[in-house]
């Protein structure tokens, strides 16, 4: 059973310097910029004030006596509280010794600090809870397969053992929540998207009902130095049961009339539009319905999708691209022949339009690009200098390349038919590729499965047209500052219509019309893409702009 006050928190802990007090007054700046260069490999972000405030505000509204911060930091969070109701005891949990102890002279004047790994400690039950929890992938993890179970059994839930730290936190959080306890969360937006993701959308669903939950538009980067779109889980424990709103904002000025409104009685009027994410299922992408209003497509249009015709892989990756990466005046300062060379496009910004073909790839070349791969198959004057400069450079010693069989040899990979651009921020780039050239990972490549492979500019005129943008918003991943993320996965899910037969003669006539239109303006050119689409896939493509 949980006690439900700090004091019972407090006396778990013996040992000498696990537990301080704060002998700050409030918040200062000395040292924080130190501690944010030294805790990113933590997965720890300093809150932004505003930010910070506008939680602090849910928390402190009813009163609580007692506020947790269960990832203090340096006390930014629980500063906020104080300024907003001074009468609370604050609590702050944190893992790393050296923070606790900058924290000691910077959190507010009496806050109780622990040095514990919240997740595996028994905090006891607070009002208030309040947190920014590091944001640190499975990957990096150094939980045992015991303390997965362990989290299960105590969290009520199966666990993906790929969910990230700050999803493990959000449960916790939920279990020390007193009753009529209100708690703020600043999390990844990613969750509401992410695979691991589901089970948190089934508990959010199911019992922890947010009184509300605020996305921040990618556009508004929350966290000026990390690329990640944000958004604050407002919790309300005992609360009867409400609708699960959820609201894209797009300024903190936004947020904060959000805010408001949940403050409100629940009968007051509501001047925002919100989501009810309790309608929605754990498995659907939750994300892309909130900040692109996309809504389930008509299995009639698109009945399959990319991957039933594509596998889809990640580009090269060499580890060491200005050693690998080669432009014809590096091949010639370095005496290597053309054999000991592949083409490759090794960044985004030099593939372009709907066909990549080795006409552009030759104006590559010729404008002296790093678009040779190093792929020797054999040995000479040349090349063998070559190598033992790397070797003098500790190329064999990076992490790729050493774990490679031949350091030097890249990636088995086949020339992609199509390139997917894995980042974008207005239209993403869907490429057929004819040059012969390989690509990094700065795209994907789908590779046509057997039976299909006449299909590839086929499917390219699709995702070039008003319904391949439309799929794309189903799948995209939103990052900060508008910038959106497709994996693999992302684009063999992709829904996509049933692919009528094409014969390789049409395929290659369809190519010369997809190099044909690179030249119209864009208008034109979009709908020229929609009209071939139509006559191709016989549906409109506008079909469902139309019903929204």
């Amino acid at each position: 059973m949980k006690v439900k006050n700090s004091q019972s928190f407090l006396s778990l802990y013996h040992e000498p310097g696990a537990v301080e007090v704060a002998t700050g007054e409030l918040y200062g700046d000395t040292g924080v910029e130190a501690w944010k260069r030294n805790t990113k490999s933590l997965g720890q972000v300093e809150t932004p004030r505003l930010v910070a405030k506008l939680m602090a505000r849910w928390v402190m509204s009813t009163k609580p006596s007692s506020v947790l911060d269960p990832a203090a930091g340096l006390g930014t969070l629980l500063d906020a509280c104080r300024l907003e109701c001074r009468g609370a005891q604050l609590v702050g949990v944190e893992r790393d010794a050296e923070t606790l102890q900058r924290a000691k002279a910077q959190a507010p004047r009496g806050t109780k600090l622990i040095l514990a790994d919240y997740l595996l400690s028994d905090a006891g039950l607070f009002e208030g809870i309040i947190a920014n929890p590091p944001y640190v992938k499975a990957q990096r993890l150094d939980y045992a397969e015991a303390d997965w179970r362990y989290f299960e059994e105590r969290f009520g839930t199966p666990l993906d053992r790929l969910t990230n730290l700050y999803a493990l936190f959000l449960l916790k959080i939920w279990e020390d929540l007193a009753p009529r306890g209100r708690a703020a969360v600043l999390l990844p937006a990613e969750f509401l998207n992410a695979n691991f993701g589901e089970e948190i959308k089934e508990r959010l669903v199911r019992e922890l009902r947010p009184a509300g939950v605020a996305i921040f538009s990618p556009s508004l980067n929350v966290f000026s130095d990390a690329l990640t779109t944000s958004a604050i889980v407002f919790l309300h424990k005992g609360a009867a049961p409400r609708p699960l709103l959820a609201t894209k904002v797009d300024t903190l000025e936004e947020a904060s009339a959000f805010l408001d409104e949940l403050l409100a009685h629940p009968a007051a009027e509501r001047r925002v539009s919100y989501t009810d994410l309790a309608h929605f299922k754990p498995r659907d992408k939750w994300l892309n319905v909130l900040l692109n209003g996309s809504t389930p497509f008509d299995p009639a249009r698109f009945a399959r999708c990319i991957g039933d015709y594509f596998d889809c892989r990640r580009g090269i990756a060499t580890g060491a691209n200005e050693f690998f990466c080669l432009s014809p005046s590096g091949l010639r300062e370095h005496a290597l022949d053309r054999e000991h060379v592949e083409p490759c496009v090794t960044k985004a910004v030099d593939a372009n339009g709907f066909v990549f073909s080795s006409e552009k790839f030759s104006a590559l070349a010729a404008a002296d690009r790093r678009c040779y791969l190093l792929n020797p198959r054999r040995n000479g004057r040349g090349i063998d200098r070559y190598l033992q400069a790397g070797q003098r450079l500790g190329i064999p010693e990076r992490h790729l390349p050493s774990h490679r069989p031949v350091w030097y040899l890249p990636e088995n990979r086949a020339v992609a038919d199509i390139w997917v651009a894995v980042f974008s921020r207005e239209n993403v780039k869907f490429i057929l590729n004819t040059s012969g050239a390989k690509n990094l990972t700065c795209f994907h490549g789908l590779y046509a499965k057997p039976g299909f492979e006449n299909l590839a500019p086929l499917l390219v005129l699709f995702l070039n047209s008003s319904g391949g943008r439309e799929v794309f918003a189903q799948v995209n991943r939103f990052y900060g500052d508008g910038l959106n993320k497709l994996e693999p996965k992302d684009v063999e899910a992709m829904p996509c219509p049933e692919m009528p037969t094409l014969r390789r003669a049409d395929a290659g006539k369809l190519m010369r019309r997809l190099e044909q239109l690179e030249s119209l303006p864009a208008t034109a050119r979009v709908e020229e893409v929609d009209a071939l689409v139509e006559r191709y896939f016989k549906f409109p493509v506008h079909a469902a702009a139309e019903r929204r």
